[in-house]
């Protein structure tokens, strides 16, 4: 991806993080983790909370709230822009 077509997508996932923290259920599909192993979703969780300051937190769970996801893949993002794009300019 371009790095402008990366932003937006960063922009667009914290955007929708903010609304879909607003709704009532906020489960993510069970079909969006097809083909993910058990211990690559523990390795999500764990990140996830390693990135929420919560490194403490319980590894165990399956569930990470969808605007969770959003929002961690959103800095996720904006991570990897800074650290390929930038890069080279340093």
């Amino acid at each position: 991806m371009k790095v402008n077509e990366l932003r937006l997508a960063a922009a667009m996932l914290k955007i929708a993080s903010e609304k879909f923290s607003n709704h009532g259920c906020n489960d993510v599909d069970e079909k969006l983790y097809e083909g993910w192993t058990d211990e690559e979703r523990q390795q999500l969780i764990k990140d996830i909370n390693e990135w929420d300051g919560d490194e403490d937190g319980p590894s165990d769970v399956t569930y990470i709230p969808d605007w969770v996801l959003m929002a961690y893949l959103s800095d996720k993002i904006k991570c990897e822009i800074l650290r390929t794009y930038y890069k080279r300019f340093s």
